[in-house]
């Protein structure tokens, strides 16, 4: 099958999830089978799995000549498996989907459609609901996308996933960036295009458990603000300005007030909690300072996202 008949590419990206991959390409297949007859692909992408993926994915696509995998070298994160399944779909339409389910594939054919109908280049998924998880993962993920919508130099949607589909163009306008620390949901943002929303409910997981813990989730979030916004920087500015300010007229206060008055300057408390509080405002935002710095350096080596050791029936 040459690249130009295939009309639909599937990227999934899989990190021990060795329990679902089956039941994943077993769903997946039969809907892709019934739209698109053989004009399809599926990527899947092992991002440097620790479990039995590996082995899965390889009786799949054995049995299986529309799969491709693509077997990362370690594991490189999901924003970089994302990009090593992009770089290598041929697909006119693509949808990225996550290996456990939650996002039902039926819903992509549905957004497929409507893409076609709207005559537009992205449909992304907004979660109006997102079954099976905990009451702080849904508090946590509404807090961040409220902040970061508010930071955001792009619109980022709220409660908007990875799950969507696009027209080549825009994937291949994505391939093009060279930016290694990636936050794809911005990157799907920023390259524009006419994007609309298409709402939908997120199912519980079929099976395993999400890898994503507490501080992964947070530095993703960081990962988020400094890839997209410099106003942290700025507020630091603005802050030391303030506090300056703020310094000098009390200053100016107290030599009026002895002058005049004759008061002396009593506290030693008072000195003590004014010079922990400015230190601790400083160490902060030499910790912000610090964030865009090393993602500064991580960029300026030009590392490639990803390394790939293996892939299966891609030529």
């Amino acid at each position: 099958m040459s690249a130009s008949e295939i009309t639909f590419s599937v990227v999934i990206p899989a990190y021990n999830e060795s329990e679902t991959l089956q039941h994943c390409y077993k769903k997946i297949s039969p809907i892709l089978e019934a739209k698109f007859k053989n004009s399809y692909e599926i990527i899947f992408v092992d991002d440097g799995s620790k479990d039995q993926t590996y082995s899965e994915l390889k009786k799949i696509a054995s049995n299986d000549s529309k799969v491709k995998c693509i077997i990362l070298s370690r594991n490189f994160g999901k924003e970089a498996a994302m990009s090593a399944g992009l770089l290598h779909t041929t697909g006119n339409f693509v949808s990225v989907i996550d290996c456990d389910l939650q996002d039902p594939p039926e819903i992509m054919i549905s957004m497929y459609d409507y893409l076609l109908e709207q005559n537009c280049d992205v449909v992304y998924g907004v979660r109006t609901e997102r079954l099976g998880e905990t009451f702080l993962k849904k508090l946590t993920a509404n807090l961040f996308y409220r902040f970061i919508g508010k930071l955001s130099i792009v619109d980022i949607p709220r409660n908007t996933g990875d799950f969507r589909v696009m027209k080549k163009e825009v994937v291949a306008a994505i391939n093009e960036l060279v930016e290694t620390q990636r936050f794809m949901k911005g990157i799907f943002a920023w390259v524009g295009f006419n994007q609309i929303k298409f709402e939908y409910k997120r199912e519980a997981r079929v099976s395993g458990t999400s890898k994503f813990n507490f501080i992964k989730l947070w530095n993703f979030a960081l990962e988020g603000i400094t890839s997209f916004t410099d106003i942290p920087l700025k507020v630091a500015t603005y802050l030391g300005f303030f506090l300056s300010i703020s310094s000098i007229f009390t200053m100016f206060c107290y030599i009026i007030k002895y002058l005049i008055v004759g008061d002396k300057i009593q506290g030693f408390l008072t000195l003590l909690i004014s010079i922990l509080f400015i230190g601790g405002v400083q160490l902060m935002f030499l910790g912000i300072l610090g964030e865009y710095l090393g993602r500064t350096f991580f960029e300026s080596k030009r590392r490639p996202i990803f390394i790939a050791k293996e892939k299966m029936n891609i030529k």
